[in-house]
């Protein structure tokens, strides 16, 4: 029996529709492709509902019209379940193997962080835009795509001296600087963006040659206190070869030239010209002094440059 154009025609349309439809709704999830990764997996935590015999595109359309709470979607491809989620999840919470199972969460145009950027596809080091809340307004942040995975949110940054770094607490509550040579992201946004999920900081180090030095120490845990609790700094879990130095701050509250948080006597930030996290100061000074030659109250990580060389480059950065 010879089928009328007519439905021809329309069949047609209906493929084309549905292929373009699905593809609009799925732009509006990401999959999850970083770590953790939660493809073949299948959570509980969280859930609001689940249909059966649910295509991909319908599921996606299904959290779509319940947009004001579904935030994550799960559907197992080859049952065609569909379950939504309150939450963007990770493998904390309540997960097992299901074969089949691929996981999506609304896709944001304000990430949070350099991680999430990297997650969205874009994989160039550089200046980037983030929202380290759903409150903050945008920051500019340099992101290092290259190192180790790439992800790294940078908060401190020394390249050329061109930013002076001997300044008062509301200049480091607030964050100064240039993204694109040298600047302190600030300490309000540090504490946001470590408050986040499990946090892990790296610190790249360049002493001055001949030949030129470079180290690097990471720590797996790294959090900074909000300003009640003056930014107190929390580190743990080191590798790297730059020695851990930050040993002794970790606990310390920060300590600027107008607000001393440190046990030495006197004021390590007026001493050593650089807010930190002091102990009893000069262990590390990141924020020193950039200048050349012998000198103490340089940027300065003891173990590695010395307390008389100042490093000519570094990085403090998150992920």
């Amino acid at each position: 029996m010879k089928v009328p154009s007519e439905i021809v025609y329309f069949l047609i349309i209906g493929i084309i529709a549905t292929f373009f439809v699905g593809s609009a709704l799925e732009s509006y999830f990401c999959e999850c492709l970083g770590r953790p990764c939660l493809k073949n997996k299948i959570c509980r935590n969280h859930l609001l509902w689940t249909v059966n015999q649910t295509e991909e595109s319908q599921c996606f359309l299904n959290c779509l019209r319940d947009s004001a709470r579904c935030q994550a979607i799960f559907h197992n491809g080859l049952v065609n379940t569909c379950q939504g989620h309150s939450v963007e999840l990770t493998e904390l919470d309540n997960c097992h193997d299901e074969e089949g199972s691929n996981y999506y969460k609304k896709c944001s145009s304000k990430m949070r962080n350099c991680r999430e950027i990297l997650r969205s596809g874009q994989h160039a080091t550089g200046i980037y835009t983030i929202y380290p809340d759903d409150d903050s307004n945008g920051v500019s942040v340099r992101c290092d795509m290259d190192t180790d995975g790439g992800g790294w949110t940078v908060f401190q940054r020394r390249v050329d001296g061109s930013v002076n770094f001997d300044r008062l607490w509301t200049d480091y509550k607030s964050g100064f600087g240039n993204a694109s040579t040298e600047y302190w992201l600030g300490l309000d946004n540090i504490h946001k963006l470590t408050s986040q999920r499990n946090v892990a900081l790296r610190v790249d180090l360049i002493a001055p040659g001949p030949p030129k030095r470079s180290a690097y120490a990471v720590y797996s845990k790294f959090t900074v206190g909000d300003e009640s609790s003056k930014y107190i700094l929390t580190v743990a879990g080191y590798s790297g070869n730059a020695t851990d130095e930050l040993y002794a701050q970790s606990g310390m509250k920060f300590t600027t030239t107008d607000v001393d948080n440190d046990y030495n006597s006197g004021n390590c930030a007026i001493s050593y010209h650089g807010a930190f996290w002091f102990n009893n100061c000069l262990f590390v000074n990141l924020n020193g002094l950039y200048v050349a030659g012998d000198v103490w109250t340089g940027i300065v990580w003891r173990s590695f440059s010395g307390i008389y060389v100042s490093l000519t480059y570094t990085e403090m950065k998150l992920r």
